[in-house]
């Protein structure tokens, strides 16, 4: 044992004690975890880490998880090589193998704490700019989904004809506006720079959103995004419907930038698409708030959700429709139900041992942020 405890790497155990100190200290005060973890360390950290990986143009993250498999194949047939050459002094190559193990544990769960962990116990976004989050009745909420849904069809009246297949659903293309997914980032970083202007806690940029090459696979687990702060990347599904692929890349920049709690993610994601000078973009961010606003509605009062969406126009159901189909022939798909039970229980577990109690239920609250905005300015 003292010759395993002379390895220098042993040193790094020490990370796991640490990064449990700051986790403690951001769940304890909201100060800490604000001005010296999301403001102080994740920007210092993050920031470089995030410029040298956005050199890369494809996600370096879906290229590490497609190899791990090979990867860790590797480390077990050079472990059981160095067993094999190594007859008389197995017990040590044992033990210098469970140290390695142990040191990357510890370097990974450190690096997740300071990359993210932290960051769930910072302000919240409604404290930082004096939303009055608060209960409010349901005809309140009926009132807000109204309201989104009429933006929501007259940014859709705003969209460009040339980016509307003739069903009506918004697509991207050649002779588009959006020809890729790298047009789709660009201006989703121009949209979280233009919305930082009033929000001061947006105000500095890292990397920018990556296409996942694998984003079927993605869907048949119902993620349509996700953030690797490890990498820090932002992975959007691209292959979902192309109306929400704007509102969920700017919901993982969000995230990038510092806000890891899901529904203030979406809400910033919704700012940044309403604010921004392009008619997909606000048609995407409208769309998010209006589906998940009455989404809230329809478990209060579902025939004034029924009143809503019979109302709705048909360019916009043109949308909804396509989206509706494309997720039902995911989840027919026989290893689909498998993966999202799975996805939503890691998902779930997740969020819960990071602060949000309610678990994946957490992506409705961005509705008291809605209301509360919507009540503050009308």
């Amino acid at each position: 044992m003292r010759e395993i405890l002379k390895l220098k790497r042993t040193r790094l155990f020490m990370l796991l004690p640490i990064g449990a100190l700051f986790i403690l200290l951001a769940r304890l005060s909201p100060f800490i975890a604000e001005y010296i973890f999301a403001r102080g360390l994740y920007k210092i950290l993050s920031l470089p880490l995030g410029l040298v990986t956005g050199i890369f143009p494809f996600s370096l993250a879906e290229l590490i998880i497609v190899l791990s498999p090979f990867i860790l194949l590797s480390v077990i047939i050079c472990f059981g090589a160095r067993l094999i050459k190594n007859k008389e002094n197995r017990s040590m190559v044992i033990k210098k193998a469970a140290v390695n193990v142990l040191c990357f544990i510890s370097v990974a769960v450190f690096l997740f704490i300071i990359l993210c962990g932290t960051n769930y116990y910072r302000y919240t976004f409604a404290v930082q700019y004096n939303l009055n989050v608060k209960e409010r009745t349901v005809e309140e909420l009926k009132e807000l989904c109204v309201y989104l849904k009429r933006k929501a069809e007259e940014s859709k009246d705003a969209v460009d004809k040339k980016d509307l297949d003739e069903k009506g659903v918004v697509v991207f293309g050649e002779n588009r506006t959006y020809k890729d997914f790298s047009d789709v980032a660009r201006e989703a970083k121009k949209a979280m720079s233009r919305l930082a202007e009033d929000y001061e806690t947006l105000k500095y940029s890292t990397g920018g959103a990556k296409e996942v090459m694998l984003s079927k696979y993605m869907s048949y687990g119902s993620i349509v995004g996700i953030f690797i702060p490890f990498t820090m990347e932002a992975n959007v599904n691209t292959d979902v419907a192309a109306y929400n692929r704007p509102a969920d890349t700017c919901h993982e920049l969000a995230h990038m930038r510092g806000y890891m709690k899901e529904e203030e993610a979406n809400y910033i994601a919704y700012l940044a698409c309403i604010n921004s000078d392009e008619p997909i973009f606000n048609y995407s961010g409208y769309m998010l708030a209006f589906v998940i606003a009455t989404n809230a509605l329809y478990d209060y009062d579902s025939d004034a959700y029924w009143d809503i969406m019979e109302g709705l126009s048909g360019k916009v159901l043109a949308d909804i429709n396509y989206e509706r189909e494309y997720w039902r022939e995911i989840r027919s798909h026989e290893m689909a139900e498998a993966a999202e039970t799975i996805m939503n229980q890691v998902n779930d577990t997740y969020l819960k041992a990071n602060g949000q109690e309610s678990g994946v239920k957490s992506y409705g609250e961005m509705v008291d942020l809605l209301l509360a905005e919507y009540f503050g300015e009308n």
